[in-house]
Parts: structure tokens; C-alpha cells; sequence
């Protein structure tokens, strides 16, 4: 009798603790925490666990019996494959593999572990995926690479700066402590003090070009407004007629002369400026200077492309130097060397780009992207 009672209660008692396996097992499937599938070896669907649903917003009665790869993104199907070919391959060895997922806003970056379960004989005959979010990673990640980015390009414009302090400069103070040294010999004073003045202007010149560029680079907020784009450029173009018309320019608008863009004003009228006085500056002595502007929209950027068809650029030979400070690829006295770099400046300050496609004695498209989101 006593045998018997203690037979029961380890009954009850292991009766008890299945059930408490059970549950614990059943909350680690249905958690909040995991996302949790099964797939038949071909990939159908036969489990779906409740966070996994709702973060995908669908049903799993809906989903049993449909292959996998329709919640995956098209991009990571090969990716897909290729984790599960390994599976097959090595049965006891789980594999890991970042899929993105699709939902009603967007994609959410997920990381799986996939394991194939065996039956009480050995064989295959299920998968068991096991995931979780990872898209607040990616996007520090993201975050993280932009700043790097960032950095990168900083680290480019210090260069510039360096340049200019170390060479620049320099070459206008050794120029005016050479003309002093001679003037002394000479006993030509008058002859020093206007090379001196001439030096001087140029040196002027010089960091008048250095603080613009810091003007630019110092804004952290820029006044964006809505300006209609035709009406801005014609502005532009009323204020440089007379070099316009000497240079027998002609000049397309193939856009529709009510549309708008957001932008800082004065920034897009120096943008304009630049480009419109380069193509006359740089225009073919083999024909007549034309210069056709159109406009459209590209995702959030409106995007006003300037074509010319004068000299040209090398860009193979160039990309490298062509936005660069004091790069000049042309012979005329009146290069500079800024008008380039001036213009990707500012357009970066309002968080756009600028894109180039050049042919030598072909002409040169300039596509100037202006962020729209951006206020």
C-alpha cells in the first residue's frame, strides 16, 4: 500500500514537471523575444510563432503550406538558398544567415540560426529557424559608416587647406621677402613696393577664396525657401548678358517654367553662376556655345542638369582632382580653379550632390541634385 502511494505521488510529481517543461517550452516558442519558424525540406511553411507574425503583420493559418522565401526579401533568396544548401550538407551543424524581411514600412534586418530536426530514425524531415531583430544594429551601423564618411571627407577639405597654407602662402611670402631682398641690392624701392602691391592683391585674392570656402563650410543651418527654378536662373542669366551675348550663347530651357525647388537662394544663384560662366569660359573655338538645361525629379531630390557642348574634360584622366581646390584642366589665363569646388560645397551643404559626364571636345553635363528633404 505504502509502495503504491509512493508510485503515485512520482507519478503526480513527474506529471507535474512535464507540464511545467511544457509551458516553459511553449513560452519560449510563443516569446516576444524570438522569432521562431518551422519549414518542411522544401521550405513550406508548417509553424509561425505568434511574434513572428505580428512583426510581419500576417496570419499564420495564411502562411501554412507556403514556401519561405515569399517573407524574404528578393535581394537575400540566393543568400537563403545557399544556408539551407549547407544544412543538407552538414545536418548537424546549425547554420546562421541575416535576412531582410518585408514589412509595411520598410525592411526588417533579421538574424537566423537554421537547424534541421531529425526523426526517431535519423533522417531529415523539418527545419527549425530561429531569429531575431537585428535592424536597430544595422542602423547604428549605418549610422556609424556615414560618420566615418563624413570624416573622410573632412579629412579631404583639410587637405585642401593645408595646401593652400603650405604652399600657397608660403609662395606669396617668399615672393615679397624675394622682391625686399632684391630692392635692397637695387636701391629700387619704388619697383619693390609695386611688386609688393602686386603680391599683395594676390595673396588678398587668396584668403578672400579660403574664408568663402569656410563661410560655406561653417553653416550648420542654411534658410532653405521655395524659389521657382526658371525665374532664378533668367535672373542669373540678366545678371552676365553682356558676356552672354558676346559669346553668342544660345540657350535651351527644356523644363516647364513653373517648377519649383527648395533651396538657399544664394547659393543656387552662385551655383547657376559658375556653371553658366564655365561653359562660356570653356567654350569650343569650333562652334557656337550652347547650353541646354531640363529638370526632373529623382526619388527626394529635384535635380537640374546644365549641358554644354564646349572643350570638355578628361574624366579618366581627371576624377580624382576634378572638385578639388585650385584644379584647373585647361589652359586659360582666367583659371582659377575654385568655380568647382565652390559649387560641390555648397550644394553639399544642402545635403545634395553633384554629378559630372564629360567628353573632350564633346561638352560637359553637370546634374546638380538638391535635396528636397532637407529644410
Amino acid at each position: 500500500m505504502i509502495k503504491k502511494e509512493i508510485l503515485t505521488d512520482q507519478n503526480t510529481s513527474l506529471g507535474k514537471q512535464a507540464q511545467t517543461d511544457d509551458a516553459y517550452f511553449r513560452s519560449i516558442i510563443e516569446n516576444n523575444s524570438f522569432y521562431i519558424i518551422k519549414t518542411d525540406l522544401d521550405g513550406n511553411y508548417t509553424y509561425l510563432n505568434p511574434f513572428f507574425c505580428k512583426k510581419l503583420n500576417v496570419k499564420s493559418e495564411e502562411w501554412l503550406g507556403k514556401n519561405s522565401l515569399s517573407l524574404v526579401m528578393q535581394e537575400d533568396h540566393d543568400i537563403c538558398v545557399e544556408t539551407v544548401q549547407l544544412c543538407f550538407s552538414d545536418p548537424d551543424t546549425p547554420r546562421w544567415v541575416m535576412l531582410r524581411k518585408p514589412i509595411p514600412n520598410g525592411a526588417l534586418f533579421t538574424q537566423w540560426e537554421f537547424k534541421i530536426l531529425k526523426d526517431d530514425n535519423g533522417n531529415p524531415f523539418e527545419f527549425l529557424c530561429i531569429g531575431h531583430d537585428i535592424t536597430p544594429l544595422i542602423l547604428k551601423q549605418e549610422e556609424l559608416r556615414s560618420l566615418v564618411d563624413i570624416a573622410a571627407e573632412q579629412n579631404k577639405r583639410l587637405l585642401n587647406f593645408t595646401y593652400i597654407t603650405s604652399h600657397n602662402i608660403r609662395s606669396h611670402v617668399a615672393n615679397i621677402l624675394g622682391i625686399l631682398n632684391i630692392s635692397q641690392e637695387l636701391g629700387d624701392y619704388q619697383m619693390a613696393l609695386d611688386l609688393i602691391q602686386e603680391s599683395t592683391t594676390s595673396l588678398n585674392e587668396t584668403l578672400n577664396n579660403l574664408n568663402e570656402i569656410i563661410s560655406i563650410q561653417a553653416h550648420t543651418s542654411l534658410p532653405m525657401i521655395e524659389v521657382n527654378v526658371f525665374e532664378e536662373i533668367n535672373r542669373v542669366i540678366q545678371s552676365v548678358q553682356v558676356i552672354i551675348s558676346n559669346a553668342d550663347v544660345t540657350l535651351d530651357y527644356n523644363f516647364d517654367e513653373t517648377e519649383v525647388l527648395n533651396t538657399n537662394p544664394a547659393y543656387f544663384e552662385s551655383i547657376i553662376l559658375n556653371l553658366i560662366t564655365n561653359a562660356v569660359k570653356y567654350k569650343s573655338p569650333d562652334r557656337a556655345p550652347r547650353i541646354v538645361i531640363t529638370f526632373h525629379e529623382h526619388e527626394h531630390y529635384k535635380v537640374l542638369t546644365f549641358q554644354d557642348n564646349g572643350l570638355g574634360i578628361d574624366i579618366e584622366k581627371y576624377k580624382d582632382q576634378l572638385f578639388g581646390m585650385y584644379k584647373t584642366f585647361h589652359k586659360n589665363n582666367d583659371s582659377r580653379g575654385l568655380g568647382l569646388y565652390i559649387t560641390k560645397t555648397q550644394i553639399e551643404a544642402m545635403h545634395g550632390k553633384i554629378e559630372v559626364e564629360s567628353g573632350v571636345n564633346v561638352g560637359t553635363t553637370f546634374k546638380l541634385y538638391f535635396n528636397q528633404k532637407f529644410t
